[in-house]
């Protein structure tokens, strides 16, 4: 999941329209209404204030059609807060950012208690005007660039807006005119995966409103989506296979996973395998159509978290051993968790206009994992329309602004490599890289107290970073039943 102008002459002009949108909103719209935060997997609920303003689609047309965009905040608990908020960026690109407080409050909780959380479903997502399509969880398993064309244009049909309008180019434009109607005059901004993106084109559109920088997943803005995510997935087995030839539990389980690994990547991309999975929600048994591509994605899919990670020795183990099944149903579990929770018509507006047509020099397909990834998403955009972005959406930045970068050892999309890449653009920038650790790692272990104290003193000590060192890595699975005891 994952996963965009010429700008100076523009950029003034843009400001002075949305000034004068924002001064005609009356005290209603300002003033939000009590609601809670809520996720389908957690019981937790939290109170915040939320908001749902008419935005403009074309911020050149300001008197022109105009959008539905929600935003929540989580007010500060503390008598005094102090007035520079933080505005919290999702992934995806498609992700809900007011979906995601619980699954964020293990940093959330730490910053609260001194400051306002600002989450926008960023237009085309969420409750922001969405760009939904027909969802079908099947498709997780599919790679036959012909389906997914037509499920694609299937998507487009069913949506009533210009979807060109829908760009992180906008999404920006948004962020500024929520500061603005909130009165923030500083705010503090942090993004994970495609957020980042976010994260960083606020602070290089608009730099003299953001405080500080917390990026978790970091996408740098030079890099193009999609190009070397066979490379960054690679990368990351490789150092699943190593740390199992180091355990002794799951060394003595599987000794020849190398080996199998190499016959995973020998089974032939277009063979065919009719496969029946139980639907993990309602029961129905599904009959699937399968490949070693759609092994790919299953194995991309559960590469992300420690959590899956840890079945993968044993996924590939009964995968090479020809039972696909295994690997294919947990792929599938995890799709059914995450329904609802991407909207895929944004994730086209963003990828097919800020990362698509900047693909130069692809590698030719290959048996590698997801070695077909780029031609596939070039098949996903050649009829979707390019949207209105920056022409510089790739330029870097430069910033003194204090900024903390955040990276899984294991990360398979966005590596370690990018983190070091991102914090070149930053003169007071720091590092950390969590070991054992995948996709998204600020909730873990300590570092949802290093974020916090980071916003709060700009600065991080060596002492204080020790602790990341001792997050916790969970076991590989040995078996169906679990890690060895």
């Amino acid at each position: 999941m994952f996963q965009m102008i010429g700008k100076h002459g523009l950029k003034t002009i843009y400001l002075l329209l949305l000034l004068s949108i924002v001064v005609t909103t009356t005290r209603a719209e300002t003033s939000g209404q009590e609601c809670g935060l809520s996720h389908p997997r957690l019981s937790k609920v939290i109170n915040a204030r939320c908001y749902d303003w008419k935005l403009p689609l074309d911020y050149s047309q300001p008197e022109g059609k105009r959008i539905g965009l929600h935003l929540a905040v989580i007010p500060a608990k503390g008598k005094n807060p102090l007035p520079d908020p933080l505005f919290f960026f999702a992934g995806g690109p498609g992700q809900s950012a007011v979906d995601t407080a619980l699954l964020m409050w293990p940093v959330f909780s730490k910053i609260v208690t001194q400051r306002d959380i600002v989450l926008i479903d960023q237009r085309g997502t969420g409750d922001s005007t969405p760009l939904d399509c027909p969802s079908d969880e099947q498709l997780v398993m599919i790679a036959d660039s012909r389906q997914l064309v037509q499920h694609t244009q299937e998507c487009l049909d069913s949506l009533h807006q210009d979807v060109r309008y829908f760009t992180s180019r906008q999404a920006v434009q948004d962020v500024e005119y929520v500061r603005n109607k909130l009165s923030y005059e500083q705010i503090n901004v942090m993004g994970v995966s495609y957020g980042t993106r976010m994260a960083q084109l606020v602070l290089r559109e608009y730099p003299q409103r953001v405080r500080s920088i917390v990026l978790d997943g970091v996408i740098p803005l030079e890099t193009v989506v999609g190009v070397d995510m066979a490379d960054n997935l690679q990368q990351s087995i490789q150092k699943l296979l190593f740390d199992c030839s180091t355990d002794a539990a799951c060394k003595q389980a599987f000794p020849d996973l190398h080996q199998e690994w190499q016959a995973y990547l020998e089974l032939p991309l277009e063979e065919q395998r009719d496969i029946s999975l139980m639907h993990p929600r309602s029961g129905e048994m599904l009959n699937l159509q399968v490949s070693r591509e759609s092994l790919d994605i299953a194995l991309r899919l559960l590469s992300y978290s420690s959590e899956n990670r840890s079945l993968l020795p044993l996924l590939l183990h009964t995968t090479a051993r020809g039972d696909w099944a295994p690997m294919l149903k947990q792929a599938l579990l995890v799709a059914v968790s995450l329904e609802g929770e991407m909207s895929e018509g944004m994730h086209n507006s963003v990828v097919c206009t800020e990362d698509v047509p900047f693909f130069r020099d692809l590698p030719k397909k290959s048996k590698r994992v997801m070695g077909q990834f780029p031609q596939q998403l070039e098949k996903i955009c050649e009829g979707w329309p390019k949207g209105k972005s920056y022409a510089d959406i790739h330029q870097p930045l430069q910033s003194a602004v204090p900024a903390l970068i955040l990276s899984g050892e294991v990360d398979p999309v966005t590596p370690v490599t990018y983190g070091e890449l991102a914090l070149k653009q930053f003169s007071k920038g720091r590092h950390l890289v969590v070991p054992g650790q995948g996709h998204n790692v600020s909730p873990r272990g300590c570092v949802p107290r290093l974020v916090a104290d980071f916003i709060e003193d700009l600065q991080l000590t060596e002492e204080q970073t020790t602790c990341v060192q001792d997050t916790a890595q969970l076991p590989y699975f040995i078996d169906m039943q679990g890690p060895s005891s």
